[in-house]
């Protein structure tokens, strides 16, 4: 599926041509804006459904990835399809087409047209996962006569720290309706990591007795900045395997390009897994979305990227639950929560940059014994996190719904 993909397009329409919905009630429609979304959203789900029944439980996405990912994750009887845009007719066309009687939102996006429907409907709403970054909040303040509305529609605000409740109150959402619950996608992280989906990605790229350095969701100048530090690294390792992931496939081709123009060789992760080579060079180039959490199973030196550029962070706490310590940079204004997790816990490791990066993998390099007690200590911390699935379906199970 990709963004010209007509059913896609007409989705972000409000068209749902073919879209199987079984009957009952209540009918629960959950959201989730991309992956990371559905990351979380799906353990409650699949939770939901086991202390509900009878319940219609179905998933939208505003991205392909998104619905790529869930479709593969969740069972078939649970439909997924795309959000509408937030034009008065779109949003008009899905809600008439799906009927829910409750909506949960996973993680924070709000739309002002999609929401006023909603209410005009009497349809309640509920807020999970809620993270407010500090730009978002200059953002909702700037327009609170929009979104104030939209806050105050929710039955209830479950928000994932103690920063991003305060920023829920000082952009106008009522303190009564708010919470700290916790993010459900934690939860989901530590039960898909399994011994035998290790095994097999250390088949699939002939994995045997040698270090392995994996660099994920590469943004921007990451791309190769990285991949200079690997380059100086196979100086000090010379069977060193270099794993490199982009946030965002377009960047593919630059990287290839880099490498080729310093004759590394590589290998692209797509022709391996078609059976079309197998694994010789000392570089794999991940070229497309949704294993990276599966690779990092296979790692010893694994930087997390969006955090020497000003992005924000990505996923830090996704190798923890293979008990892999984390490596990243100074900008986490979206993974300061998972950050101070991390590194109360002794599993993470900031690097001022990649100078910085290449000074401290050079010394774990001759000491990977040790830094697997970190990557212990990481996994701890994430399990330190679980548990809020459990408390999420039960506040779904007490929201009003439109089908009391």
């Amino acid at each position: 599926m990709s963004l010209q993909d007509s059913e896609f397009r007409r989705g972000r329409l409000g068209f749902y041509e073919g879209l199987k919905i079984p009957g009952g009630r209540p009918r629960i429609w959950c959201h989730a804006a991309s992956v990371g979304e559905a990351t979380g959203a799906i353990p409650t789900l699949t939770a939901l459904k086991k202390s509900l029944p009878n319940a219609v439980v179905f998933l939208s996405s505003g991205t392909p990835q998104g619905l790529k990912f869930a479709r593969v994750q969740l069972p078939a009887d649970v439909a997924v399809f795309p959000f509408p845009l937030d034009f008065s007719s779109s949003v008009s066309r899905a809600i008439s087409s799906l009927q829910p009687d409750l909506f949960v939102n996973f993680e924070t996006e709000f739309w002002p047209n999609f929401f006023q429907e909603l209410n005009t409907r009497g349809i309640p709403a509920l807020l999970l996962n809620g993270r407010i970054s500090s730009s978002s909040e200059r953002f909702y303040r700037l327009f609170s006569p929009l979104f104030r509305p939209v806050f105050e529609q929710f039955t209830y605000m479950a928000m994932d720290s103690n920063e991003d409740m305060e920023r829920a109150v000082r952009i106008g959402a009522p303190p009564s309706k708010i919470a700290v619950l916790g993010s459900s996608k934690y939860d989901g992280l530590a039960e898909r990591a399994s011994r035998q989906k290790a095994d097999f990605w250390k088949e699939l790229l002939d994995i045997r007795n040698v270090p392995v350095l994996i660099e994920g969701s590469l943004r921007g100048s990451e791309s190769i900045e990285l991949m200079r530090v690997y380059q100086q690294l196979r100086c000090h390792s010379a069977g060193l395997l270099g794993i490199f992931a982009p946030r965002h496939m377009e960047n593919i081709p630059r990287m290839i390009e880099w490498l080729s123009k310093e004759n590394i060789a590589y290998d692209l992760l797509s022709r391996i897994e078609d059976g079309s080579r197998r694994r010789t060079a000392s570089v794999v180039l991940v070229d497309r979305i949704g294993v990276l959490f599966e690779i990092y199973s296979v790692g010893d030196l694994i930087f997390c990227g969006g955090t020497f550029e000003p992005v924000g962070g990505h996923n830090i706490l996704e190798p923890a639950a293979w008990s892999k310590a984390v490596f990243y940079g100074p900008h986490l204004k979206k993974v300061l929560h998972e950050h101070r997790i991390l590194r109360d816990f002794g599993g993470s490791f900031l690097a001022a940059g990649p100078d910085d990066l290449l000074f401290q993998w050079k010394k774990w390099l001759g000491d990977l014994g040790g830094l697997r007690r970190n990557g212990e200590a990481a996994n701890r911390a994430l399990h330190s996190l679980k548990g809020v699935v459990d408390r999420q379906v039960e506040l779904i199970l007490d929201s009003p719904s439109r089908a009391d």
